[in-house]
């Protein structure tokens, strides 16, 4: 009775707390902040016209009389996280970045960000429906400031911090010849001062430097270029963000005036003088542990998605990552056909991880970032896989959640207003099911969502359609993961082929054939040539291919039926029949 009275009062909260801006109280919860107290048990935070009021303990907080109450009793309520790196003009999908895997000839760049733009805001909740309360984009085209606009406009946003085009000391193939370019070359000293200057009438929240050492050049040649951009920034009151990724390019960056490292240093252990000058600039350190195994895993079909990920993730983009396996051979480079074959093991980012150890306990601020929108990284859940390295490295759970709440505000540059529950700072909060301070896994088990003193339930922000739902599916049939294909299914699923004859009952029986079948399998795709939605009726058009020891291939159509988020029957023809 007690589970079915909460779920009750928070799906109530959750409606009445959207009619007005009277003053919301949460109660009965652990609050655990950001900024080193202890938690605080029986706790009650006190929201008014979307800010926090007051917090405490419930001894010495009262809650007004009329107030609308959240009972929230036997959970614990933290900050919003913050994602400190992402890219609004990616979408995590296998066409984003043609300057590192050019297939424009299967999907134009313009198409893809033509579809980025017209899922902005499926993006947003999704971010949102993360736990993710605010972001920082740290380099686009010139439309990132609209990006920033839009989301303040929207409710079902997370705030937004942008900045214009990476000012460049190297000029990528396809993205710098955009019309739009998200990265542009700067050549010579003025050159950077002049890309400055045209960020300026846009007010950016930091101008960013993608300070890129290509073969045959080093750091130093092009520390006149950086020192310009750093200059011309600072002399405008802004911060510099340096994409620095080597030990003596983020040294270089330092010297030169860098105030943020948007990734960690991957190529060797950092020194003491480094550290040194880490602390003299006072510099932010980002993390970025798992951006580059996203695109190992997904350039070697290793697509081992998490549940959060299947939850949150966006499953049409999550899908095309499949892609390599159905796309003409031409277009896929002989070395990538190799890797889907060999499925190497991924290497751990081990001196990542180290340096971040290192940083941490030197008492340098470091912020949780998770570069989302590149190949396979996923806009929202990707950051609990951040979470998981960052204990990995040997981080503590309160460690982890300053980094991703306090210090994500820092970098953005609104510490004042975000990053801890403390009056006057926007009530932007996660609710979560378990103590965070236990292990830092329970982040990702989230109740509830509140920004700007607005509660939502993760199902609210993202309403599953019977499509996404047999996408899913699709996505977990091609990473022949069975747990999460089972998962779509009701228990009590029937199969049937057409029209009405009984092939399989119950997720217990299928889970014998296609487990079987995806060990016996490897090479395992299904390719959806067709779809259509008629209500909760999915009609696919499929052609699997690398079925059993000799690959067969097999085409058919499935009906899929939809009831209550899950598949509850399965019709299929076989083109033969």
């Amino acid at each position: 009775m007690q589970r079915v009275a909460l779920l009750t009062v928070l799906f109530a909260s959750s409606i009445a707390i959207h009619a007005q801006d009277a003053t919301t109280a949460l109660t009965g919860a652990t609050l655990v902040n950001s900024d080193g107290s202890a938690p605080v048990a029986d706790a009650v935070v006190l929201m008014r016209d979307g800010r926090i009021v007051r917090a405490g303990p419930a001894a010495t907080v009262a809650v007004p009389k009329g107030a609308q109450v959240i009972d929230v009793r036997g959970k614990w309520v933290v900050p919003g996280y913050v994602d400190a790196h992402v890219h609004f003009f990616q979408s995590g999908g296998l066409y984003t970045r043609p300057d590192i895997f050019d297939l424009r000839k299967a999907v134009p760049y313009e198409t893809e960000i033509a579809s980025i733009k017209a899922q902005l805001g499926d993006t947003f909740a999704r971010y949102l429906a993360s736990g993710i309360t605010a972001v920082a984009d740290v380099g686009g085209p010139m439309w990132n400031f609209e990006v920033r606009d839009i989301a303040a406009r929207t409710e079902r946003a997370p705030r937004v911090a942008v900045t214009g085009p990476l000012i460049s000391t190297w000029k990528p193939p396809v993205l710098s010849d955009a019309a739009d370019p998200p990265i542009i070359l700067a050549d010579t000293p003025e050159r950077a001062r002049e890309l400055v200057r045209q960020e300026l009438p846009h007010k950016p929240d930091y101008i960013k430097i993608w300070y890129v050492v290509d073969k045959g050049t080093t750091a130093q040649q092009f520390v006149p270029i950086v020192s310009a951009a750093i200059d011309e920034a600072h002399r405008h009151g802004l911060r510099v963000a340096v994409h620095a990724t080597e030990l003596e390019t983020a040294r270089a960056a330092l010297k030169a005036g860098a105030d943020i490292l948007v990734h960690g240093v991957d190529d060797q252990p950092v020194d003491a003088d480094f550290m040194a000058l880490l602390k003299q600039r006072k510099a932010l350190y980002s993390t970025t542990l798992e951006v580059m195994r996203a695109y190992m895993r997904s350039f070697g079909q290793q697509l081992d998605f998490t549940p959060q990920e299947y939850a949150l993730g966006n499953p049409a983009v999550m899908g095309s990552l499949f892609d390599l396996m159905q796309l003409p051979p031409e277009l896929v480079p002989e070395r990538l056909r190799a890797r889907i074959k060999a499925r190497p093991a991924l290497a751990d980012p081990s001196v990542l991880l180290q340096n971040l150890k290192t940083v941490q306990e030197a008492g340098v601020p470091v912020v949780v970032g998770t570069d989302a929108g590149n190949i396979g990284s996923l806009p929202g859940p990707s950051i609990y896989r951040e979470y998981a390295w960052m204990a990995k490295a040997g981080l503590s759970p309160a460690q982890i959640l300053t980094d991703t709440t306090l210090n994500g505000a820092r970098l953005m540059g609104r510490e004042r207003e975000l990053g801890s529950v403390a009056p006057g700072k926007f009530a932007d909060l996660v609710v979560l099911n378990a103590d965070p301070l236990q292990d830092s896994a329970h982040l990702h088990d989230i109740a509830l969502v509140i920004k700007g003193g607005h509660a939502y339930r993760q199902d609210e922000l993202l309403p599953v359609t019977a499509a996404d739902v047999v996408q899913r599916q699709v996505n977990a049939y091609n990473a022949h993961d069975i747990d999460a294909f089972l998962a779509t299914y009701s228990a009590d699923v029937k199969l049937y082929e057409q029209p009405d004859k009984l092939d399989m009952s119950g997720t217990e029986a299928m889970r014998k054939v296609y487990a079987k079948l995806f060990e016996a399998s490897p090479q395992l795709h299904v390719r959806i040539v067709r779809r259509m939605v008629l209500g909760k009726r999915v009609i696919d058009e499929e052609v699997v291919t690398g079925v059993g020891p000799k690959d067969k291939s097999l085409h058919a159509a499935a009906i899929y039926e939809v009831e209550q988020g899950k598949i509850a029957r399965v019709w299929f023809v076989d083109d033969d029949k």
